[in-house]
């Protein structure tokens, strides 16, 4: 038998997935729909306040997808988000974000964040809560904690600070050069006046993303929340200018290697990640092991990208991107996804295989399958690319099909990646 279920900072949720901020958690409606496909979480979207009592004019969500394909399940992609101030103002829908609808007070969302909180246990969903902001707009302590009092009077499980990544803010650096003002400050006023777990987002660019995790953790952080996330700007050479009001971000599936390498050295942050499992005594110095629950946020789009965060030493995984590109039904997909990997594994629970990720030492590189290509005559057109792109000149054409030739090959694999007509296997 296998359980999905596990425990984050005193949080139980039914499975490791949870819904990030975003438009698919920006009011009760869309709260809803995902509680409905089956996440263990979801984190309700901040107000992006300064200040108490500060009004801010509607702005609506965009973004763009640069794409392969247009199956966004198996081909990669990178998603640039970014917002702009509303043209067209919509009334008469959900409080919240989205839809360019006027924003609402504190009071008016704590109230429609209290009716997600009291529906999420009919779909036993835990409800996290985003409050505050970052970097140039960062939130003064007043707001931090009185949007951390309502939102736990208004039921919530958790509280996730956004303290990154806002990137017209540049949040990493300001956290880079002050850290007690950025970081240290919000985690401090939201444990003030709230005995709900913390979660502290980080950011991952112009931040040494390790070291401010074991700051965090430091400063009373129940746990950290990397995020995959970069400041962006897509260059149109036709009109020669971009929006200064907001740097958009972008992120994408090609970002989870990264956030695997984020994970693991936060695990192992003493020691440079080449001498983890070496006989090197050389450490960084004073620098703490993240040993509170890590929170992955971006690039997932698989069960295969979560089992990889958790082997990697993280808890559990957020996403957003895929949940807008696919619908809140990616929940159940990638959920029937991890049951099936653990269940041939023979992992009963999350448990079993969380942080189990051991690098090779050098001696084992050798135990790397140095991988033989072999062309299937009846596939291969003769398009002659991999002859172009082999770096070792081991193929040939000989009668109108690539020949390689074993003595010049390396097994580096491009030839197999390249080939147009999945002609070429490999072989051990």
């Amino acid at each position: 038998m296998v359980d999905l279920s596990l425990e984050l900072a005193g949080v139980k949720l039914k499975n490791p997935l949870i819904c990030g901020a975003g438009p698919n958690t920006k009011n009760f409606p869309t709260a809803v729909s995902c509680m409905k496909a089956g996440f263990g979480a979801i984190v309700v979207r901040s107000l992006h306040q300064q200040h108490l009592n500060e009004s801010a004019p509607p702005f609506r969500d965009f973004w763009h997808i640069y794409r392969s394909g247009k199956d966004l399940t198996k081909s990669l992609y990178s998603f640039q988000s970014t917002g702009a101030p509303a043209r067209r103002v919509n009334t008469g829908i959900a409080p919240g974000f989205g839809g360019a609808a006027p924003l609402p007070g504190l009071e008016e969302w704590a109230q429609e964040v209290h009716k997600i909180t009291r529906i999420a246990q009919n779909y036993g969903c835990a409800v996290i809560a985003s409050i505050g902001w970052c970097g140039s707009n960062l939130s003064d302590e007043e707001l931090w904690k009185a949007e951390a009092r309502l939102m736990t009077a208004a039921g919530v499980d958790a509280l996730q600070l956004h303290t990154a990544p806002s990137p017209a803010t540049e949040p990493g650096r300001y956290m880079t050069i002050a850290p007690q003002k950025y970081l240290e400050m919000p985690i401090k006023a939201a444990k003030a006046v709230s005995h709900l777990p913390v979660f502290v987002k980080l950011p991952v660019d112009c931040c040494d993303t390790i070291t401010m995790a074991s700051f965090a953790q430091k400063a009373g952080a129940d746990a950290v929340v990397p995020v995959t996330r970069w400041v962006s700007l897509s260059v149109d050479i036709n009109r020669e200018r971009e929006p200064v009001w907001r740097a958009p971000g972008i992120g994408g599936p090609w970002s989870v290697p990264i956030m695997n390498g984020l994970v693991f050295r936060m695990r192992h942050a003493t020691q440079p990640i080449g001498y983890l499992f070496g006989e090197s005594a050389e450490q960084f110095p004073a620098a703490s092991p993240v040993t509170v629950p890590i929170v992955p946020s971006g690039g997932v789009r698989s069960g295969a990208d979560v089992i990889g965060y958790i082997l990697a030493g993280a808890n559990a995984a957020e996403m957003c991107a895929q949940v807008i590109i696919e619908g809140p039904g990616v929940a159940r997909r990638i959920e029937r996804e991890i049951y099936d990997w653990m269940a041939k594994k023979g992992y009963p629970q999350i448990a079993d295989f969380q942080g189990i990720l051991r690098l090779l030492e050098p001696a084992q590189a050798k135990d790397i399958p140095q991988w033989l290509p072999v062309v299937d005559e009846n596939l291969c057109n003769a398009c002659m690319d991999c002859i172009r792109v082999c770096p070792n000149q081991a193929i040939t054409l000989v009668e109108q099909v690539a020949h390689i030739e074993e003595t010049h090959c390396e097994g580096c694999r491009n030839c197999y990646y390249i080939c147009p007509t999945n002609a070429i296997s490999l072989k051990d």
